[in-house]
């Protein structure tokens, strides 16, 4: 049987192309705010030139055009819908129509209200029917115009804003606050919103429908180009999930790994500033206190400015972050490292060096001479956090109930994670300081942590006196929180990722009928109309020990993502297996501008070539859809080369026209259409 003529089309979302409306943010502004993101701000100013971007991929030869709705326009508060918006929506879609394309409408594009969030977000009882109310406004204001629907954006990534793998240092999506619970209460909400998409993609769905019964509704996972018995492993593990307790106790490895957490001290509290470079060896705590650096100069020297110490020796202790401002702001002194600020104090005072900088805590706590004279002006500004082993989750939780001043998370209804059990039956708790705590009293910093390591001690014990502090220089914060087995991270983070129902395909799963009821409730299998794809990044059977990069690119480090185009023919190969009667739409395969030595165009073009082949033995793949039509704010990163998919190009940072530039991807995707589409 000749199957249909692919469609082939372009996508953008809302969050990541309109501009930011300061009077309807979406949850995800604040969310990224939050997290010290980069901002959207006017992104691509998709709202109002939505028109250019749809001429321009009907230009491409396009006949499908992925947008998605913006919850937080249409409902700015509770059961309030504004018209206006929706006629806005409306208008956009005419124009995707007059084109000579289909729309395709998504509804939830990893943003939702602020009300909603503050209302319990997506785990709350009642989210599955605030979603139907929106989507029942939605539908009726543009139902009767398009033709293809996706309920929930790779839903399956939503878990990630609620489990943290225990090697991210951040959440990857929002909430992103279940830092603050134990590792069972984050993987109770796991299972509940897996519970709550499922419902509220079968409600939304029906109301759809029922507006337009023609209407072709599903959603689009997320998926990794996996060795085929890797992947079937995984999935087969899934289904063999039948209860609760073997949920919790597939998905702990994920975020708690024990052999990580046996580390020389359980804490490192000690003016620790968290960097980036530090995060990716240890876990931070909220910040408990704001850390100012000073320089300290000789106080007969005159050394008025930062630019008198040009050429001079400038000192700063071994493992901190005033090397940082010392290269920033004297780029033309000449660093000298000290294990301690009182060495470095005392360098100076002998005329060894010419400046110092140090946190105030610890000039201070060195008790500086008088002939030193530290300047007033701050030279910049740090927070403080706690420094945990990776993998240990539960005892970051109780070290934040600490700093805020919280109750202790699972008290009275949790067991407590097996690393806390672990150091109760030690008998106390190891804590690194950067001093004694008989010398802590002079210093309000240092009194604070010594306070704030007693409290997370009561905590786990119940009583006091059961910590016991080990005093580090700078220099040993993060070797003191690193365990001998941190060689065997690459092959942990792949055993933490098989096995774990969050990392299967749980979406397609439960919609194939092969997940227990407490996930995919009863009524939900098979409620969609078609199977929807994104896929982007995959290795071959012999490139397992690339494991790591392509778990790295699905949490949105796309540098050194690996590519392998035949793995969209194994995804699409088992999916049609799995659901031999519907139609497949990839919703979503696209590059950055340059991959694993892949030029865009080149990703393209192997990729198509995938789809063409499954076509070719039968797979009923309808349509393919690239992302994305224009650059993007993608998701909070920094805008550059290696976050932007867009077939045209705009430069976010520089341009304020925001001129759309056409790239030779955008030429080679023409081409590629006028190839591959079969005119009747």
């Amino acid at each position: 049987m000749k199957l249909p003529d692919l469609l082939f089309g372009v996508a953008t979302s809302d969050h990541q192309a309109e501009a930011y409306d300061p009077q309807r943010p979406d949850f995800r502004d604040q969310w990224e705010q939050d997290q010290r993101q980069t901002l959207r701000g006017k992104a691509t100013d998709f709202w109002k030139r939505y028109s250019e971007d749809i001429e321009l991929a009907r230009d491409l030869g396009c006949k499908i055009f992925r947008f998605s709705v913006s919850w937080a326009r249409i409902e700015p508060r509770p059961g309030d819908f504004d018209v206006e918006k929706l006629d806005h929506y409306r208008n956009v879609t005419e124009t995707i129509q007059k084109a000579g394309m289909l729309p395709l409408a998504t509804l939830h594009h990893f943003t939702w209200p602020i009300h909603v969030q503050e209302r319990g977000g997506m785990t709350a009882s009642e989210f599955p029917r605030w979603y139907r109310d929106y989507a029942y406004q939605v539908a009726e204001a543009i139902g009767d115009l398009v033709p293809y629907w996706i309920t929930f954006n790779e839903p399956n990534l939503l878990v990630y804003g609620y489990v943290k793998p225990w090697w991210q240092p951040e959440f990857l999506v929002p909430p992103g606050r279940a830092i603050e619970t134990t590792l069972s209460a984050q993987l109770d909400e796991a299972a509940v919103l897996i519970r709550n998409i499922f419902l509220a993609h079968r409600l939304g769905r029906e109301v759809i429908r029922k507006k337009n019964p023609a209407a072709q509704v599903g959603a689009n996972p997320f998926v990794l180009g996996l060795p085929g018995p890797l992947q079937f492993i995984i999935d087969w593990l899934a289904t063999r999930t039948s209860s609760k307790k073997t949920f919790y106790r597939q998905n702990r490895k994920l975020a708690e790994q024990a052999i990580l957490a046996r580390t020389p001290v359980d804490l490192v509290i000690s003016q620790f500033t968290p960097t980036r470079e530090r995060a990716a060896e240890v876990a931070f705590s909220y910040p408990y206190r704001e850390g100012v650096e000073h320089l300290v100069v000789r106080r007969n020297d005159a050394i008025v400015q930062l630019a008198d110490l040009a050429g001079k020796r400038v000192g700063f202790v071994r493992g901190s972050i005033a090397l940082r401002s010392i290269q920033r702001l004297m780029p033309n002194s000449l660093p000298c490292a000290f294990r301690t600020h009182r060495e470095g104090l005392e360098a100076l005072r002998t005329g060894d060096i010419d400046g110092f900088v140090g946190d105030e805590a610890g000039i201070l706590h060195a008790r500086p001479s008088s002939d030193l004279v530290v300047q007033e002006s701050a030279l910049a500004k740090s927070q403080y956090a706690v420094g945990i082993a990776r993998g240990n989750p539960d005892l970051l939780s109780l070290v934040n109930a600490s700093v805020t001043a919280a109750p202790t998370p699972g008290t009275n209804t949790q067991r407590p994670g097996k690393l806390i059990r672990r150091i109760r039956r030690r008998g106390y708790l190891r804590v690194g300081l950067s001093c004694d705590p008989e010398e802590a009293t002079s210093n309000e910093t240092l009194k604070m942590e010594l306070a704030l390591a007693q409290d997370v001690g009561r905590r786990i014990f119940g009583r006091d006196g059961c910590v016991r502090f080990e005093k580090l220089q700078l220099d040993q914060r993060v070797a003191s929180l690193s365990s001998w087995s941190r060689f065997l991270v690459p092959v942990l983070r792949t055993a933490s990722v098989i096995g774990t129902v969050l990392n299967s395909n749980w979406w397609h799963l439960g919609m194939a009928g092969k997940l227990p009821e407490f996930l995919c409730p009863k009524g939900c299998a098979g409620k969609q109309d078609f199977v929807g794809v994104d896929y982007y990044w995959g290795i071959d059977a012999f490139e397992l020990k690339r494991m790591h990069q392509l778990i790295d690119a699905s949490l949105s480090r796309f540098d050194h993502a690996p590519v392998d185009p035949p793995g969209l023919l194994r995804a699409l190969s088992r999916f049609h297996r799995w659901f031999p009667k519907l139609e497949i739409l990839i919703i979503e395969n696209g590059c950055i501008e340059t991959a694993d030595e892949f030029t865009r165009a080149e990703y393209l073009r192997a990729h198509i070539r995938e789809v063409t082949r499954a076509r070719s033995v039968g797979i009923p793949v309808r349509g393919y859809v690239c992302w994305s039509i224009t650059s993007n704010r993608e998701w909070g990163l920094p805008f550059g080369p290696a976050s932007d998919f867009g077939l045209y190009h705009i430069d976010l940072d520089n341009d304020p026209a925001l001129k759309r530039m056409p790239t030779p991807s955008s030429a080679a995707y023409k081409q590629i259409i006028r190839e591959e589409t079969i005119t009747p």
